[in-house]
């Protein structure tokens, strides 16, 4: 099992975040821009990207207004940048918290913001040997990830609460 742990965080930490100036700027269709994502995100969590994101999630998206209304059916670089950070996000927030979340700052461009999300993912992505190393806790690295996961949840819900809405 050891052998095989390692084998797994390794292949995660083959992860690496698909920078700005390589999201498609010609604009995708949405079948393109699942494709895209779903690609994005295999080395992540493998064969479970299937069914991450699928046109009536996309077009819920567009409702909501999490994303802008694709121009002609096809998605600018913005909008599957948006789209890719909803994959991620998603995992682990709910919509209206990632609506929040993905609000720029002011002064703030999508780009950048999309940039220092993909920094930060890929910094978290590097950490990962060391959490679930701790021989002594009697637990499984499984049980040390979700730990860690369930920490950062509660510390990413008081942040969101103190944040005007």
């Amino acid at each position: 099992m050891e052998a095989n742990f390692r084998d797994v965080l390794k292949s995660i930490q083959q992860y690496k975040p698909v920078p700005w100036d390589m999201i498609p700027d010609l604009g995708l269709y949405m079948d393109q821009v699942i494709t895209f994502i779903t690609r994005m995100y295999e080395p992540l969590y493998g064969d479970q990207t299937v069914g991450y994101l699928s046109a009536p999630m996309i077009n819920n998206y567009v409702k909501s207004k999490l994303i802008p209304r694709p121009t002609g059916k096809k998605y600018s670089r913005e909008q599957i940048a948006l789209l890719a950070m909803i994959v991620a996000l998603k995992q682990v927030s709910s919509m209206e918290d990632i609506r929040v979340m993905l609000t720029p700052a002011d002064g703030m461009t999508i780009e950048q913001l999309y940039t220092q999300f993909c920094a930060r993912q890929q910094h978290v992505v590097s950490q990962l040997s060391e959490l679930g190393r701790d021989e002594d806790s009697g637990l499984s690295p499984a049980m040390d990830f979700a730990i860690v996961a369930s920490g950062y949840r509660a510390g990413c819900e008081a942040m969101l609460k103190a944040m005007p809405h």
